[in-house]
C-alpha cells in the first residue's frame, strides 16, 4: 500500500513536499516523492491524504491510563490533598471494572489524538488490557508502592507475582515472545515503577533496582516534582513528612535534592525514565547526564498543579534523552500532545536576559518547531528505549504513523508543515492514526473499539461520583 499527502515529515530527515510512504504490512518498505514512489512500486493501492500531512505517530511517554475517569474531578487542591483524594477515591469508589474502563476511555482519546505509543503508570494492571483491545503500541509500568522498610520484601514479592501474571497475558517467555507478527500484545513491553520518593523507601527503591537490572526492565520513577517532596527530602518536614509520622513511620532526611537521594540509592541507570523532574539543582544535571537516565517533561501538568516548569533549556543542553508526557487527565484534563508541544516552546527556561527567546544554548542554537515535534516522536521513542522500531519514517520501522488535516482555516496558509503543525494544529486535525500498519482511527471512528457504548459506561460510572472540591 502507498500512503500519499501534500507533506511526509519523517522527523528524521527533511519533510518531503508531494510525498509519499510505502507499507508493507506493519512496516515501512520505502518513503519518497510521490511519483518516484509510484513509478518504483507499481500496482500498489495507493491512498491520498491530499492536503494532510504524514508524520510519525506521537509518544506520550507518561500517562496513567486508570485515572481517565477523574478528569476534572481533583480540581482547585493543594498537591498533597490532591494525592490523598485521588488514592481514596481509587481505592475506595472505584471498582477494578471501572478503571478498566477508565483505561479504554483513555487509550481512546490517545488514538484520536494521534498518540500511538504510550508509556503508562499502572497500578492493576487494566492499562494492559486496554492497549491490547485498542492496537496501541507501549511500555507499561507496573507501579510499587510502599514508604515502609520492613515491607520491602512482601512487596517485592508482589512485583515479581504481577509481572508474572503480565508476562503470561502477553504471551512472554523466556524464550521471548510466542505470539505471531501482527499480534497486538507483541506492541507491549513491560517495566517496573517505584512510584516516588514519598511512597517508596530506600530500601524497597534499591530492591526493586536490582532485580528490575536482573531483567533488563526499565524503571519509571516520579520525583523532583513538588516542593513538598523537596521538603521532605531535603529538611525532613512538611506534609509530606507529617503524613509519614502520622502513620508511624520512621523518616530520616538525607539533606540532598531528589535526584541525588536517587543516585545515592543507586537506582539510576540507562533503563531509568524520571517524570517530572521540575525542582532541579545544578549539582543534579551532570547526574542525569553522566547515570544515562531520561526524562519525561510534562509541561501542562505540572502547570495545572502548581509546580511551575522543569529548566528544560538545561536538560536540552545536557543532552538529556527527553520525550514528552500527558500525565493523567486527572491533572491535565487532556491527553493533547499538540498542546504540550506547545508548552515545551514556551518554557520559561528559554527566555533567560543572556540568551534570549527561544536560545537553548546561548550559542545561537534554537529551540523551534522542530525539535518540539522531535520531542513527541523520536525523543519520545528513545526515552522509552522504543527507536529502533517507531518514533520516525524510516525504511524497516514498524508503521506507526499519523495524518494531520492542515487545510482547517486555524493552519492555513501552510508555508512550513511542521509549523503549522507545532504551532497551530490540534488534536481534532488528526484524520488517520495507525499502528504497525493496522488503522486504528479513520473517518471519524475509533476502529478497534466501541466508542459509543463506551460512553454509555463512561457515563453509568460517574452517576455514583460527587466532585471531591477544594480541601
Amino acid at each position: 500500500m502507498i500512503l500519499s499527502s501534500s507533506w511526509v515529515i519523517p522527523v528524521s530527515s527533511p519533510p518531503i513536499s508531494e510525498g509519499a510512504v510505502v507499507l508493507d504490512g506493519e512496516r515501512i518498505q520505502d518513503l519518497g516523492p510521490t511519483a518516484e514512489m509510484l513509478r518504483s512500486y507499481p500496482g500498489q493501492q495507493v491512498r491520498d491524504f491530499r492536503g494532510a500531512a504524514l508524520l510519525p505517530g506521537l509518544v506520550n511517554v507518561h500517562s496513567h491510563l486508570e485515572l481517565t475517569l477523574l478528569r476534572g474531578y481533583l480540581e482547585d487542591l493543594a498537591f498533597w490533598d490532591w494525592i490523598q483524594r485521588l488514592t481514596r477515591t481509587k481505592y475506595e469508589l472505584l471498582t477494578r471494572e471501572d478503571l478498566g474502563i477508565s483505561a479504554l476511555a483513555g487509550v481512546c482519546e490517545a488514538i484520536r489524538s494521534g498518540v500511538t505509543t504510550l508509556g503508562d503508570a499502572m497500578d492493576l494492571g487494566t492499562s494492559l488490557d486496554a492497549l491490547t483491545a485498542s492496537g496501541l503500541r507501549g511500555v507499561l509500568f507496573q507501579e510499587i508502592f510502599s514508604p515502609r522498610p520492613e515491607e520491602s520484601d512482601d512487596r517485592l514479592s508482589d512485583l515479581e507475582g504481577k509481572l508474572a501474571n503480565l508476562e503470561e497475558r502477553i504471551g512472554f517467555t523466556t524464550a521471548g515472545r510466542n505470539g505471531p507478527a501482527g499480534d497486538r500484545s507483541t506492541r507491549i513491553n513491560l517495566g517496573v515503577s517505584p512510584h516516588a520518593p514519598y511512597s517508596v523507601s530506600g530500601t524497597l527503591f534499591r530492591k526493586v533496582q536490582q532485580w528490575a537490572a536482573s531483567r533488563d526492565l526499565p524503571v519509571c520513577i516520579h520525583v523532583a516534582e513538588s516542593e513538598d517532596e523537596s521538603l521532605l527530602i531535603e529538611e525532613g518536614r512538611g506534609p509530606m513528612a507529617e503524613t509519614l509520622r502520622s502513620r508511624g513511620i520512621q523518616w530520616s532526611a538525607p539533606e540532598c535534592s531528589p535526584v541525588q537521594y536517587l543516585h545515592r540509592l543507586g537506582v539510576l541507570s540507562r533503563r531509568t525514565l524520571l517524570v517530572h523532574c521540575v525542582r532541579l539543582g545544578a549539582a543534579d544535571f551532570p547526574i542525569l547526564k553522566q547515570s544515562g537516565v531520561a526524562v519525561a517533561h510534562c509541561p501542562k501538568s505540572n502547570w495545572k498543579l502548581g509546580h511551575g516548569w522543569m529548566d528544560l533549556k538545561q536538560v536540552f543542553r545536557a543532552g538529556i534523552p527527553l520525550g514528552l508526557g500527558s500525565d493523567s487527565v486527572a491533572s491535565n484534563n487532556s491527553m493533547d500532545l499538540f498542546e504540550e508541544m506547545r508548552f515545551s516552546l514556551f518554557n520559561p527556561s528559554w527566555f533567560g536576559r543572556r540568551d534570549g527567546p527561544l536560545d537553548a544554548g546561548g550559542t545561537g542554537e534554537v529551540f523551534a518547531a522542530e525539535k518540539a515535534l522531535h520531542l513527541a516522536t523520536l525523543g519520545g521513542a528513545r526515552a522509552l528505549g522504543l527507536s529502533g522500531s517507531t518514533g520516525s519514517l524510516e525504511t524497516g520501522k514498524q508503521a506507526d504513523l499519523i495524518a494531520v488535516d492542515l487545510t482547517g482555516i486555524h493552519t492555513m496558509p501552510v508555508y512550513s508543515p511542521v509549523t503549522a503543525i507545532v504551532h497551530s494544529a490540534r488534536s481534532s486535525d488528526v484524520i488517520l492514526t495507525m499502528v504497525g500498519g493496522e488503522v486504528l482511527f479513520e473517518n471519524g471512528t475509533v476502529t478497534t473499539l466501541d466508542e459509543p457504548d463506551l460512553k454509555k459506561r463512561v457515563g453509568r460510572i460517574l452517576q455514583k461520583m460527587k466532585p471531591a472540591g477544594p480541601a
